[in-house]
C-alpha cells in the first residue's frame, strides 16, 4: 500500500519538499491508516506532519472516546496534534445534518492548518469512499461534476486524499500489518443516512450479483468523467470571460447563452453561480435550471433568489448575476411588473421567515422539540423531519419534470399531474409555491406532502412549515 500512495502522491502533485502537512484524524480505521502511512513517508518526502481532530459531540462518550483515542495515538507516535469540537454552532438554513457536520469539520480543518502553518490537509478518503459518493450523487440526481466524485486535490492542492487510489480491504491489510488499532463509529450502522446505506446494501447487492469490481468501475468512471469535467470547465469559463463581468457578477447576454451547445450552456450558468455564491453553497441542477428556464421563457424579465446571497434577473437580452442581491434591496429589484408565472427560488432560513413578494405571502420555518400531535399538513401548514431533507432547502416556483412522492405512496408523481388531478387551472400553477430540497419537491401547500419527510416515530427534528 505505501507504494500505491507513493505513486498517488507523485501522479497528483500532492506533496512539495518542504511542505507541512495537516493530517485529519478521526480515529477510524482510515484515518489512522492515513496517518501512519503519511508518518512512514515523511521523511523521503521531506515533509512535517502534524495531526488535528475534530469532536463533534454528536454521540455523546463516543465522540469525547475517539478523541481520547487519538490523542494517545499520536502522543505515542509523537505527532502534535490540534483538537476542536463544535461548540455552540447550530445547524440553519435547512442543512442536512450530514452537509452541517461536513461544514463545521472543513472549517475546523481551514483554521487549524493556519494554526499550524500547513501547507497540505490530507483527508482519508478511499476508494470504496468515491464509490459510494458517485453512487450517492446518482440516485439523488447529478450533472457531470457528480459523477467526477471525489477529487484527489482540492482548491489548488490545500486538500490532498493520499489514498484515494486504496481499496477498504487494502487498508485492512495494512492496519493488520503493521498492528494499529482504530475505533469504530456506531452511526456507520445507522441507516437513514444514504451514505450508510449505499455501503452496507446497495454495493454489496450491486458486487455479489452485478459486477464483483464494481468498486474498479465506478472509481474508473469518476476519473474519466473528472478530465472531461475539467475540459467543460474550461470552455464554460472562456466563454464567460467573453462577457462583461468580475469577482462581484456577470452580465451574460440572452443570444449568446443560446447560441451555445445545451451542455455547455448549462455549464456555463453553473460556473457563473459558483463563483459567485462560494464553494460552500449547495448550487445544483435545479438553480441551473431555473436560471435557464428564465433565459429562454417567453418573458422579458423577472429574477430569482439563490444560494449564496445570488440574485439572478433577466432584464430584455441580458441576464445580470449579482452578489448580494438580497441584503442589498431589502427586497424586489425595481423593474418592470412582472405577470403571474414569474420565477422564484428562495433559500429557506431555519428558523427564520421568508417573503415572496410576487404572490404576495409569506413562509414561517421553525424548529420544534416535538413531534406534533396534530396532521402532517394542512393547506397552510406542513411539519417534516429536518433529519431527511438532502441539502438546500428552497421554496420556489414549480418546474417542469418537478416530481414528488405523495404522502403514504411508494413511488413518485409528476407535479404537473397531481395539478391535474386536483383541477388546479393552468393559469394559477406557476403562482403556488413548492418547497423542494436538492432531491426533489416536498410539499406542494394545499396539494400534497412527501412521504420521503414525513414525521415518523423516530424523527428527532421536526421543522414546521407554514404559510402566513
Amino acid at each position: 500500500m505505501l507504494t500505491k500512495v507513493r505513486k498517488t502522491l507523485e501522479t497528483h502533485r500532492m506533496l512539495r519538499p518542504g511542505d507541512h502537512v495537516l493530517a485529519a484524524v478521526s480515529g477510524g480505521a482510515d484515518s489512522v491508516a492515513l496517518l501512519a502511512v503519511l508518518q512512514r513517508l515523511a521523511p523521503a518526502c521531506g515533509v512535517t506532519l502534524t495531526a488535528a481532530h475534530f469532536n463533534h459531540g454528536m454521540r455523546a462518550s463516543e465522540s469525547d472516546r475517539d478523541e481520547d483515542f487519538v490523542r494517545r495515538l499520536c502522543r505515542a507516535r509523537g505527532i502534535p496534534l490540534l483538537t476542536g469540537s463544535i461548540g455552540a454552532a447550530r445547524r440553519t438554513k435547512g442543512l442536512s445534518p450530514e452537509d452541517f457536520l461536513r461544514r463545521r469539520r472543513y472549517a475546523f480543518l481551514e483554521a487549524a492548518g493556519r494554526r499550524a502553518g500547513a501547507d497540505r490537509i490530507a483527508l482519508g478518503h478511499h476508494r470504496g469512499d468515491q464509490a459510494e459518493t458517485v453512487l450517492m450523487h446518482l440516485i439523488r440526481g447529478c450533472g457531470v461534476s457528480g459523477l467526477a466524485g471525489i477529487p484527489p486535490v482540492r482548491d489548488g492542492g490545500r486538500f490532498i486524499r493520499p489514498l484515494i487510489d486504496c481499496s477498504p480491504g487494502e487498508i485492512a491489510l495494512f492496519l493488520e500489518g503493521e498492528g494499529l488499532s482504530f475505533v469504530t463509529d456506531s452511526s456507520n450502522a445507522d441507516e437513514r443516512f444514504l451514505r450508510n446505506r449505499v455501503r452496507r446494501t446497495l454495493l454489496p447487492e450491486l458486487q455479489g450479483r452485478f459486477n464483483p469490481a464494481i468498486l474498479d468501475a465506478l472509481c474508473r468512471l469518476a476519473d474519466i468523467v473528472r478530465q472531461e469535467d475539467d475540459y467543460m470547465r474550461g470552455r464554460a469559463l472562456r466563454a464567460l470571460a467573453s462577457w462583461p463581468g468580475d469577482a462581484e457578477g456577470a452580465t451574460i447576454p440572452v443570444r449568446g447563452l443560446a447560441r451555445l451547445h445545451p451542455a455547455l450552456k448549462r455549464r456555463v450558468v453553473l460556473e457563473a453561480l459558483r463563483r459567485l455564491a462560494g464553494p460552500d453553497r449547495a448550487v445544483g441542477l435545479e438553480h441551473v435550471e431555473a436560471v435557464l428556464d428564465l433565459a429562454e421563457g417567453p418573458g422579458r424579465c423577472g429574477s430569482l433568489d439563490l444560494p449564496g446571497n445570488v440574485l439572478v434577473r433577466r432584464s430584455g437580452g441580458t441576464l445580470e448575476c449579482r452578489r448580494g442581491g438580497r441584503s442589498e434591496r431589502r427586497g424586489r429589484v425595481p423593474g418592470p411588473p412582472e405577470g403571474p408565472g414569474e420565477l422564484f427560488c428562495l433559500e429557506v432560513p431555519v428558523p427564520g421567515t421568508i417573503r415572496i413578494e410576487s404572490l404576495g405571502l409569506g413562509m414561517r420555518f421553525r424548529v420544534l422539540r416535538r413531534p406534533p400531535s396534530v396532521p402532517s399538513a394542512t393547506a397552510r401548514r406542513a411539519y417534516l423531519d429536518l433529519d431527511r431533507i438532502d441539502g438546500t432547502l428552497v421554496v420556489r416556483s414549480p418546474r417542469a419534470g418537478d416530481r414528488i412522492q405523495p404522502l403514504g405512496m411508494p413511488g413518485t408523481r409528476k407535479l404537473s399531474r397531481l395539478f391535474i388531478d386536483e383541477k388546479v387551472p393552468r393559469a394559477d400553477r406557476g403562482r403556488i409555491p413548492v418547497l423542494a430540497d436538492d432531491r426533489s419537491v416536498l410539499w406542494v401547500p394545499g396539494i400534497r406532502l412527501s412521504e420521503r419527510a414525513r414525521v415518523a416515530e423516530g424523527t428527532r427534528h421536526v421543522l414546521k412549515a407554514e404559510i402566513i
